[in-house]
């Protein structure tokens, strides 16, 4: 039985590493961060989703404390100081371990999540 082959369609070169594979993201972008109104209609918008409650309390949590992803995926409920209104961070990247203060808005949120059946992961 005879095979049926094709020539291949690629050709095999070498990488030039002259130029960036990726812009700068000054190039990119003209900032690097979101404003606050950005960042309450990043909320609003998470509250639509099916973990609305959960993903929006992170969200708030993490752009107030400017909480790196390791930072926020550390983060557990005995770190929130409920009488104190404070939120024990322990920082990576050879950070400073720290205690932030929680404001109104972001401390209801925190307490509704912690009583609701869809917690944030803390």
């Amino acid at each position: 039985m005879a095979q049926n082959r094709t020539a291949p369609t690629s050709v095999n070169r070498k990488v030039d590493l002259s130029t960036p594979i990726r812009l700068p993201n000054s190039e990119l972008r003209v900032r690097e961060y979101l404003t606050p109104d950005e960042v309450i209609k990043l909320v609003e918008a998470a509250k639509g989703t099916g973990y609305g409650l959960r993903d929006s309390t992170l969200i708030l949590v993490v752009y107030r404390h400017g909480l790196r992803a390791q930072e926020a995926s550390d983060l557990e409920w005995s770190a929130v100081d409920w009488k104190g209104g404070g939120l024990h961070v322990r920082r990576a990247k050879g950070g400073k371990p720290s205690v932030h203060p929680i404001r109104g808005d972001e401390l209801r949120m925190l307490r509704t999540s912690a009583r609701s059946d869809r917690p944030v992961d803390f």
